[in-house]
Formats: structure tokens, sequence, C-alpha cells
């Protein structure tokens, strides 16, 4: 399976995605819509989200008067997004994070929610903050948040330690989706974990709409190693948060880097 199957072909992961991701549901996002939103006021926008998906946190900063735009990869997700966003100040355009060209700059750039893992190899990953460096304006910022690795979901193999379940209800249509996580297999040479979500859909009624199989794949990445990319995409950390409230770093929690151009490099 590609690692982009969950959420760029149709399905429940990207019809239930805003229900199955609330921060009730995610604890650690409690708090990062009104994070970014807070920035985006800060820098008076332009802003650009990067993997903006259906627009969880594009959305809330247009709703605050900022343009904004959100770049993502899936167009089922684009297509949610641009459904909500209505007559927003939030353009919408498919492209890679990778590797794309908007033609202008931005005051505010935003990674959130670990989308930054989705690439696979240091390689990818400097090639996307090559992209963000080119594109930040001159006293711009970039944010970008990933997770702090816990060792023990890193071990070598089949994972022990995997066992999540969410059950959702889409207030509109009444139908009930379950996601379950199966498994979780590392490869911690290359840093990569693999997991199998199973989704389960039924009509308000409880008769089988769906079931579908799905493969996520993310890099785990450590608080220094993040670092020294960084520094080496000429970024220099204005913080490094351990979560959406301004804590410090600390094991296990999240990493949230806010930067800005190092001078002199380009």
């Amino acid at each position: 399976m590609k690692r982009t199957d969950i959420y760029n072909v149709p399905g429940p992961g990207v019809e239930f995605y805003d229900l199955f991701h609330e921060p009730h549901r995610v604890p650690p996002i409690l708090g990062d819509i009104a994070f970014y939103v807070r920035h985006a006021r800060r820098s008076g926008g332009p802003v650009l989200e990067l993997a903006s998906g259906t627009g969880r946190v594009t959305i809330p900063i247009a709703k605050a008067g900022i343009r904004v735009t959100g770049l993502d990869l899936s167009p089922h997700m684009l297509a949610l997004a641009r459904a909500k966003a209505g007559g927003l100040p939030a353009t919408f355009v498919r492209g890679n994070m990778r590797k794309f060209d908007l033609g202008r700059r931005f005051r505010l750039i935003l990674i959130p929610f670990r989308s930054f893992q989705s690439m696979l190899t240091p390689e990818e990953q400097r090639d996307c903050l090559r992209c963000v460096r080119r594109h930040l304006a001159p006293g711009g910022l970039f944010i970008v948040n990933i997770f702090d690795p816990k060792l023990e979901y890193c071990v070598p193999g089949r994972s022990k330690v995997i066992s999540r379940y969410r059950k959702v209800t889409d207030p509109a249509t009444g139908a009930r989706a379950n996601l379950e996580v199966l498994s979780r297999d590392n490869d911690a040479l290359r840093q990569i974990l693999r997991e199998k979500w199973h989704f389960i859909v039924r009509d308000r009624r409880g008769r089988l709409i769906r079931r579908m199989n799905r493969e996520l794949a993310i890099r785990w990445t450590y608080r220094t190693e993040m670092a020294h990319l960084l520094e080496l995409e000429g970024f220099e950390p204005v913080a490094c948060h351990g979560d959406f409230r301004g804590g410090a770093p600390r094991y296990g929690s999240e990493q949230v880097w806010v930067c800005r151009a190092a001078k002199g490099k380009k």
C-alpha cells in the first residue's frame, strides 16, 4: 500500500477525518488551532498551511480574517476543505509539500499535526524545508509540529504496545464509523513505523456500509535530529514547545518548533 493510501483515495479516512481528529479524541493536538490562529493574527498574513487536509486549521485562520492558502496532495481532502470554506479568505491548491512553487512568499508557514512525518527519508524532509525557506517572507515564521518519540513504541519489529480504537457518528447522516489500529511494525533503522488501520462504517440502523483496511507510514524524528535538519536548511529556532500551551520540551510529548530564517543564509 502507498503511504498516502488513507487520505489520497475516497473512503472513511477522508469522510470522517474531522470527527476522528477532534481534539478530545486526539489529546496531543489540544489547543493547536488556537495556537496557530494566534500566530496567524500576529503575522497579519498571508499564511500558508502545508498538508492542509480538510481545512481543520486553515478554515479557523480564515475565519479570523487572515488570508490563508492551504496546500495538500489529496484531491478528496481538498474538495471537503473547499466546500467548508465558503466565502472565507482561503485558497486551496493541490501540491506536494516536498516540491512546490506558488510564486509568492508568506509571513507564516505551518505544517501542523505531524504531517511533516509523512516524508520517510531525510532527503524528502530537507526538500520540504527548502521549499518552505524559499516561500518564507523576510521576518516571517515557520511552525512545524511532530511528536517526540517514545522509545517503547519504537522497538524493532511488531510493537506490542499498540491498541487504539475510535468510534464516531456523523450528526448529519447518523452514519457510524469505527477505526481500529490493528498493528504497528517498526523499521528502527530507518525510523519508520507502519500501522494497519481498519475502518467499519454502518448506517444509522446499524447496517454495514463499508469495511476497509488502510496503511499509515510515518517517520519519527528525534528532537536533536530535527534541530539539525532545521539548521542545515537555513532556519533558526525561536522556540521549541512541548505542547500548544508553551510548555517546556519533555520526553514523549510534542515538538512544536517555531522558527525564522537564519540571518545571512538564503
